[in-house]
């Protein structure tokens, strides 16, 4: 019978599928393991799944205990594995992720990854943990397949190592066995028996002829590699011993050097010993380093050793050999480390653990930090509502003054009403005392926990007590979440809600009886709150999302997550989400295949036409339920369509990333997978620029594996060329880096402008009138029309405004915006100035001709967002909106800049939807358009290039001068720092 061996349950993205490596891959990166590029096996279409599609988070790091790290042979990358279920591929030199490896899951432990090991050269890698018959998940680690599927233990998979010659794997277990496996024919040689506790380490001698194995019952073994005999019992140790490592090069060992490898193990009794690797014979103990031994690692020449920990205070060491003299103490890390790993030529130390999951590289000589990998996500350690209910705030620092206080409230998110859509993540501003937070008080009743339960936990009892008498207490244990974390009364007295471990969080009546869970969080809840009306419940949790639950039916209403890159996604049950720019890449479903098979995950952002739904968010929080937001709003779309239908499946092969080539006009090969479902359109990007290459049009209907070859144009220098594939589901992209010396093959067409200004609106009260609106369109329609041979090979533009051109009438807007015919060397530029408003969902620019009836502006007098986005986003070449049009507060809808995104339109707007536009009579201008105008002078040039502004410059320089100018007051934002973006020149001088 399995037992629980961790009690951090996060079932996070472990799959490895060809489509994952083609829709996540950044194909313009030659970050590839060893010898030759890692190109998957382009899979055909998949059988259906039967089971429906897990919810995961991908932060870009681990989210849950990293159990190993090792270094490709030629050191460029690092491999990492851990609980939550995923493997990483890392390029050493740039710190990205260039490679996920995916497996069978569920929402259980199914999947979680304890021991992880890559062959010495580097063709295979082994993974065990949690799955569903304890087998080991073999791959060939060029390729990324999983090949072989290694069966023989009873119960969960521990640790792993390879044999120097890469011809054995070994693996311990739970069912305190370990087993000897022949790598080339994948089946097991020797079973070997005698400790009586689980083996939690495991290692090779350097001849690859004998195998060393540490087990819980304090004691190591050394066994025959040839027949699995039991040379030596080592002994000495007095606790568990959880680490093992050989010295495969003897030059620090002195007089030793004669032995056949020096074994050290570290245990829990704080100690570090060595051992004979030819006979078991005790040599030493080499130090005691205060603290758990959580990980042993020798350098290549054997000189030194680097140890993890397994217990507080969280110090990496770095020992000499073999005197055992510290040369290192390594401090960066804030919890236990079970990681290490050295490079393959000494330089570098990496070691993985921490609260927030990072990898650290660091130099053993000094101990300096030199590079940290990790996500853009945190542990939630606070939440609370504001005193009116309408605000919901959370913390990721953890500042443990109490149970129910672990770190301060640090961001909020303003709750929808019927005039007002959900607000995106800001810091928190107000004081942080007008926050309702856990309550484990009610006028005579009192709330503390205590020590007790089988596990020996301190939280593992939860007292109900009145007048300092114990009324009734809940007990937790393994099914139940061990311990209680986080705990509350709800306002009314009646009920307590905890949270517990692994995700637990359960209702209660006063009396302790159960009423329900709340189901959803996959990690220890550590912070609970009830909002002042008794209705709502937020949850904060070890999985980095913010929860917000119905108290009444306990449904789960919104899951957020937010990153320390500032980008967000929130999201319901049903899958529909609102989020910024770039935050829905961050979330999407796993649908498993089998465990012998690769799963699929399809990201969030491939199903946007459906699922990016901030209406349903609003809805969903109003109603208090998923089901009458979808009704209400006509969001139906079946999760189950996943497990049936698939997204676009294909791979550029040609050119291979950051190749050079020597045409400008480069042939992109795209293979498409076998029986894939009809691919509609493709769209293909340069430099973020729109083009239409040969061979686009004409898609057949694809019956076999097909390949299509794209005739793309270059620009000189760096070209980034992204191509995006449509079909009736939603939409896969993969991207490669080409470089070009020759003359471009995209010269500067023409800028297609349209600057749109409104100033006086004779249908609106007096209040609704503006001072410089027209004025800012007809002075940026000046000065970007002088960039006619320039920057440009001439200027169409068009003016609409009070004074001057047409006037800019909803009609005569619209009609501009029709007339955007850019191809694919032009630019099309908008500038809007005037109002804005949000009706509802949406939002409109205010024509001069808008009108009122009674008191409120009618719709359709405006110009609704769609329209200008639309005509922008179909236009060729490259799209930029400038806009200005915030005058009426909260009318910035974040929808703007995601619709934005998902077009490659690069926008800059004046303000976030928390600042309003502002006019200053001593500028003549509104902040943002003059702080435009000052910069596209020459002030914003901030580069010796020859007088080209770049758009980032740009952005840069006017965000900086709008927060001067208005001292913090108005924030600018931009579309335009996403992943893959490439900086362009806006004008030249």
């Amino acid at each position: 019978m399995k037992t629980t061996c961790y009690l951090i349950l996060l079932p996070t993205l472990l799959s490895l599928a060809a489509c994952d490596l083609l829709q996540s891959r950044d194909h313009s990166i030659t970050h590839n393991p060893p010898t030759t590029e890692p190109v998957a096996e382009l899979a055909a279409e998949p059988p259906p799944s039967t089971e429906p599609p897990i919810l995961q988070i991908d932060t870009g790091g681990h989210k849950a205990k990293i159990k190993d790290v090792v270094f490709t042979p030629d050191g460029r990358y690092l491999v990492s594995a851990g609980n939550d279920k995923l493997i990483r591929v890392w390029d050493v030199e740039s710190g990205r992720t260039v490679r996920t490896l995916r497996g069978q899951i569920s929402a259980g432990d199914e999947g979680m990854i304890y021991a992880m090991a890559l062959s010495p050269d580097g063709r295979w890698l082994a993974a065990g943990g949690w799955t569903s018959d304890n087998e080991i998940r073999f791959y060939n680690f060029t390729s990324g397949q999983l090949v072989a599927l290694l069966k023989g233990h009873t119960n969960v998979v521990l640790s792993l190592a390879f044999s120097p010659d890469s011809r054995f794997l070994v693996s311990g277990s739970f069912d305190k066995n370990a087993i000897i496996w022949d790598v080339q024919q994948q089946q097991q040689l020797h079973t070997l028996q005698g400790h009586t506790k689980e083996i939690y380490a495991v290692a090779f001698t350097p001849d690859s002829k004998r195998v060393v194995t540490g087990s819980d019952d304090h004691s190591l073994r050394l066994w025959q590699v040839q027949d699995g005999g039991l040379i030596a019992t080592l002994q000495g140790h007095t606790d568990k011993v959880q680490a093992v490592a050989v010295a495969s090069d003897l030059q620090g060992f002195g007089n030793l050097e004669g032995l056949n490898g020096v074994i050290a193990s570290g245990s829990e009794d704080y100690t570090i010993r060595l051992w004979d690797g030819q006979t078991g014979r005790f040599i030493k103990t080499l130090a005691n380093q205060g603290t758990k031994v959580g990980s042993l690692s020798f350098s290549p020449d054997g000189r030194y050793l680097v140890s993890g920990v397994g217990s507080a205070p969280p110090h990496c060491h770095v020992w000499s050999i073999p005197d055992g003299k510290e040369i290192v103490t390594y401090r960066s890390h804030d919890n236990v480390v079970i990681a290490t790993a050295v490079s393959p030529d000494g330089r570098l130390v990496a070691t993985g653990g921490g609260n927030n999951q990072a990898i650290h590289f660091w130099s053993w000589r000094d101990g300096n930090t030199l590079q940290r990998l990790k996500g853009v996500g945190a542990s939630t350690w606070a939440v609370g509502f504001s005193a009116d209910g309408k605000t919901l705030a959370w913390g990721k620092t953890r500042k443990i003054s109490g149970i129910n206080n672990m770190g301060p409230l640090k961001y909020s998110i303003t709750l929808p009403t019927a005039e007002r859509s959900l607000t995106h993540p800001r810091p928190l501003a107000t004081k942080k005392s007008n926050f309702n937070r856990a309550q484990d008080q009610w006028r005579d009743w009192t709330l503390r926990h205590r020590a007790g339960g089988n596990y020996g936990y301190q939280d593992a009892i939860l007292e109900i007590r009145n007048q300092n008498s114990t009324q009734a207490s809940i007990k937790r244990g393994s099914t139940d979440g061990y311990g209680h974390r986080s705990y509350t009364f709800t306002p009314d007295g009646q009920r307590i809600i905890s949270g517990g471990g692994a995700g637990v969080l359960t209702a209660y009546n006063r009396d302790g009886s159960k009423l329900g869970d709340y189901v959803g969080h996959t990690s220890d809840v550590w912070a609970v709150a009830v909002s002042p009306d008794g209705r709502s419940l937020a949850s904060g949790s070890d999985d980095q999302t913010v929860r917000l639950w119905d108290v009444e039916t306990r449904e789960n209403l919104l899951t957020l997550f937010h990153g320390s890159n500032g980008e967000w996604v929130a999201w319901t049950s049903s899958g529909h989400y609102a989020a910024s720019p770039n935050g829905d890449k961050m979330v999407g479903w796993q649908i498993n295949r089998g465990v012998d098979k690769a799963a699929d995950y399809i990201k969030a952002a491939q199903l946007r036409d459906y699922l990016y739904r901030p209406d349903v968010i609003d809805a969903t929080l109003r109603l208090r339920s998923v089901k009458q937001a979808i009704a209400q709003t006509k969001a139906h779309f079946n999760l189950a369509r996943l497990q049936q239908e698939s997204l676009p499946r294909f791979q550029i092969t040609s050119p291979r990333g950051n190749s050079k080539v020597t045409k400008g006009v480069v042939p992109v090969v795209l293979k498409i997978a076998t029986n894939t479902q009809a691919i509609q359109s493709f769209s293909v990007y340069v430099n973020g620029r729109k083009v239409t290459p040969q061979g686009v049009r004409n898609i057949p209907r694809l019956i076999k594996s097909h390949q299509r070859t794209l005739e793309v144009p270059l620009e000189t220098g760096k070209n980034r060329i992204k191509i995006r594939a449509k079909n009736r589901l939603g939409t896969t992209s993969a991207a490669v880096t080409a470089h070009y010396d020759g003359a471009s093959q995209i010269r500067e067409g023409t800028l297609h402008l349209v600057s749109i200004g409104v100033s006086a609106y004779p249908n609106l009260p007096s209040d609704k009138q503006l001072g410089f609106a027209a004025k800012d369109a007809q002075a940026l329609h000046n000065t970007l029309a002088t960039q006619a041979k320039k920057r440009y090979r001439k200027v169409n533009p068009v003016l609409l405004s009070d004074n001057q051109g047409k006037s800019p009438t909803k009609d005569n807007i619209k009609a501009a915006l029709a007339n955007l015919k850019a191809k694919p060397a032009d630019t099309s530029i908008v500038f809007l100035a005037g109002h804005g408003v949000n009706l509802g969902k949406d939002y409109y620019f205010v024509p001069r001709d808008a009108r009122y009836s009674g008191d409120k502006i009618v719709a359709d007098s405006l110009v609704p967002w769609q329209v200008l986005q639309n005509a922008v986003a179909n236009a060729q070449g490259r799209r930029i909106l400038l806009i200005d049009t915030c005058h009426a507060g909260n009318a910035f809808n974040p929808r703007l800049l995601q619709d934005a995104a998902n077009k490659n339109v690069v926008v800059l707007s004046a303000t976030d939807a928390d600042s309003i536009s502002r006019e200053r009579k001593e500028l003549g201008h509104g902040v943002f358009t003059y702080a435009l105008l000052e910069g596209l002078k020459g002030r914003a040039d901030m580069l010796p290039d020859g007088g080209k502004i770049m758009f980032k410059e740009l952005d840069t320089y006017v965000s900086h001068i709008v927060s001067q100018i208005t001292e913090n007051r108005q924030r600018t934002v931009s579309q335009a720092s996403g992943q893959g973006f490439e900086d362009f020149v806006f004008v030249q001088l």
